[in-house]
């Protein structure tokens, strides 16, 4: 009687990771300049501290992608781009004065 109850509780569980393997994603990774100073940036949901981690490589959502930065408290958009499936798109950041610039390839 138990192992019905725990079946149906992980049956909508497993479809749901089934569900999320078959999304389509593709790979950015972020490349920080050494030597600059660049505030903390923002890809989506996923917050990147320049300061701590000059390279960093995440899991993205095919589509249209935007790099930003943070300053005051606000998201500042400085970099489109296009995340493709099974790809990686590497974005070289760098500051030029007081706002970051961004190089994209791949």
């Amino acid at each position: 009687m138990m192992r019905r109850g725990l079946r149906a509780a992980w049956a909508p569980a497993v479809l749901l990771a089934l569900a999320a393997c078959k999304q389509d994603t593709g790979y950015v990774e972020i490349k920080v300049t050494p030597g600059f100073i660049v505030p903390p940036l923002a890809l989506g949901a996923a917050r990147i501290d320049p300061a701590k981690v000059t390279s960093t490589v995440l899991r993205e959502k095919v589509g249209a992608a935007r790099l930003e930065y943070e300053r005051d408290g606000h998201r500042v958009p400085f970099c489109d781009f296009e995340v493709r499936k099974n790809r990686i798109v590497t974005v070289a950041v760098s500051a030029y004065g007081r706002d970051p610039r961004c190089k994209v390839e791949g």
